[in-house]
Formats: C-alpha cells, sequence, structure tokens
C-alpha cells in the first residue's frame, strides 16, 4: 500500500513541476530601440503561446537585446517599458531549429498607448548557414505519403533526395556515394542508430508535429551524424480538447499484376492510429498522448527463368562434379 502511494506521488509530481530540461526548440530575439535608434535597456518582453497559453518572458540587457528559448507554434509578442508605447506583434510563428529575429521599436508617450501590430511577414534565421529546411505542421498534416512514413517529407528540403532505400533521408553524393547515414533528434534526445540506413526508430506520424532536415553545417548542439541530421519535435496537448482516429488500408486486390512474375504479388497492409490531447490545468499543464497499430503479413514470391545458355552451362558444371 505505501508503495502504491509513493509511486502515486512520484508520478504526480512529475506531472505538475514544469519540465526545466524541456528541449530547446526554437530561439526569438532582437533589438530593441527608441524612435531615435538608441537602443532601450529594461525592456520586458513577453511571448504568450496561443495554443497553450505558456508564457516566455525576457529582459533587454544593456545593448538593448532580448533572447529567449521558446516552443515551436504561433506567439504573440508584447514589448512595455514604462514611458514608452507598448507594442503588441501577433501571428509570429516559430518552427522548430529557428534563430527568429524580431527588431522592435517604441515611441515615447506620456499616455497609455499600445500599438497592435498584425499581419507580419514570416522570419528570417539570420544567424545560421546550414543547409536543410522545415516541414511545418501544415504539411505534416495535408501531404499524403506512402505507407504513412512522416520521414519521406524530407523530400521537400533542400539537400535531400530519394533511392531505392525508401523514404530514409539521404544526403547529396559525395565522393562519389551516398551517405545514408543520418541521425534522429525528437524533442532533443538522440534516439538514433550511427550506422546504417535500417533499425531506425519509428514514430506515428500523428504523434510528429514538424521536423527539420539539415543537410550539412549543422552545429556542434546537432549530435555526431556522420550524414544528415533530423530535427523532430513530438505534438503537446494545447488549451483545446481534441483527438483523431483514423484507419488506412492497402490491398493488392487492386494492383496491377507484376510485369515479371504475370501475377499479383500478394500484398495487405492495415493501420489504426488514435491521438487525444487537451488541457489539464489552463494555461500551465496539458497532456497528449498517441497511439498507432500496424499489421503487415509479408509473402515471397521468387521466380527463376533460365536461358538456354545458363541451362546448358548448369549441365556442363553438373557433369564436372560428377566425374
Amino acid at each position: 500500500m505505501i508503495s502504491r502511494v509513493l509511486k502515486t506521488l512520484l508520478l504526480g509530481t512529475l506531472l505538475v513541476v514544469p519540465f526545466t530540461a524541456y528541449a530547446q526548440e526554437a530561439t526569438l530575439g532582437g533589438t530593441i530601440v527608441d524612435s531615435t535608434n538608441s537602443v532601450l535597456p529594461g525592456v520586458t518582453v513577453t511571448a504568450v503561446h496561443q495554443a497553450s497559453g505558456n508564457r516566455f518572458v525576457a529582459v533587454t540587457d544593456g545593448r538593448g537585446v532580448f533572447r529567449m528559448p521558446v516552443r515551436i507554434g504561433e506567439y504573440v509578442l508584447t514589448a512595455e517599458l514604462q514611458g514608452f508605447t507598448t507594442i503588441t506583434r501577433s501571428g509570429i510563428q516559430l518552427l522548430v531549429g529557428q534563430n527568429a529575429v524580431l527588431n522592435l521599436q517604441l515611441a515615447p508617450s506620456t499616455l497609455q498607448e499600445s500599438v497592435t501590430v498584425t499581419a507580419e511577414a514570416p522570419l528570417l534565421d539570420l544567424a545560421g548557414s546550414t543547409l536543410g529546411g522545415n516541414i511545418d505542421p501544415k504539411q505534416m498534416s495535408d501531404l499524403p505519403v506512402q505507407g504513412r512514413d512522416w520521414m519521406s517529407l524530407a523530400l521537400l528540403a533542400p539537400g535531400n533526395r530519394t533511392t531505392a532505400m525508401g523514404g530514409a533521408p539521404v544526403q547529396d553524393r559525395t565522393a562519389g556515394r551516398d551517405l545514408r547515414e543520418f541521425q534522429l533528434n525528437l524533442d532533443g534526445q538522440q534516439v538514433t542508430g550511427q550506422l546504417g540506413p535500417g533499425g531506425q526508430p519509428r514514430y506515428s506520424r500523428d504523434s510528429i508535429a514538424e521536423f527539420q532536415f539539415i543537410s550539412n553545417r549543422f552545429d556542434a548542439t546537432q549530435g555526431r551524424s556522420s550524414g544528415v541530421q533530423v530535427n523532430a519535435i513530438t505534438k503537446s496537448g494545447t488549451n483545446l480538447l481534441s483527438g483523431m482516429f483514423s484507419g488506412y488500408f492497402r490491398n493488392s486486390k487492386w494492383n496491377a499484376e507484376d510485369p515479371v512474375l504475370n501475377r499479383v504479388v500478394p500484398f495487405k497492409n492495415q493501420q489504426y492510429s488514435m491521438t487525444l490531447g487537451g488541457p489539464i490545468i489552463k494555461d500551465r499543464l496539458h497532456f497528449f498522448g498517441s497511439y498507432e497499430y500496424e499489421h503487415e503479413p509479408r509473402s515471397t514470391v521468387s521466380k527463376r527463368a533460365l536461358s538456354a545458355q545458363a541451362k546448358q552451362a548448369a549441365r556442363r558444371r553438373r557433369r564436372g562434379t560428377s566425374r
């Protein structure tokens, strides 16, 4: 009984205590100046995550610079300092791995004034020089892929291409060969093998929010990949209770005959997926869970077709062996 109570308390503590070691998903920073372009120290900058209500706060330093690690998603940012007009920027969309720069200008004011700016242009990453790209949440949810292999969407990023290996990321040729090795970081945690294209962990597409593909020039914080880098972020609960259930089916009954085997190769695949997420304490604590089941029985069909010359060579080898 005591052991069960201790386990319950430990689980409750893990759920309630903020995850201070939460993986850094994106960075938002910039410089704040006044109307004469002089830097403003001491400005309080607050970024509110629209989906979850989480708040991230930073204060500009002596150079007027602020920087805060934040989660992916859409934000409303507010900058305020006594004696100056408060500025609010909405529609700020941050993607995984993005180092966004947002410079602001505050005007002096003796009244309680505020300026709200909407329909902002996408923020640019001015701090990095990596070759790659992001697969955003809309692409993850809307684009179809064979077998629901979300890693296949990496083909949309620069510096990637496909091979007969399937959807695994492949870097462009180096020294005349493919670099199929890649490292997968999930929520900042390395969860991949270092060598070979096979045996990599598989995750449900419905549990992945978005990911970043980096072909080269990633920094030391990205890991020890000998090929390419994939940084994926799982979905999180929001203030809106939501979920889904889906099923995907493939069957060889609708396939044409194989041109070599002259028959339909047996194939069946069934995938079931469900997710559920929502608030536990609004704006503070949320939950998200996903489950996926896949059933794919395998069949092997072979056909040996030998030419007349191959048959004669085989008979000669058999006669030589019998002697």
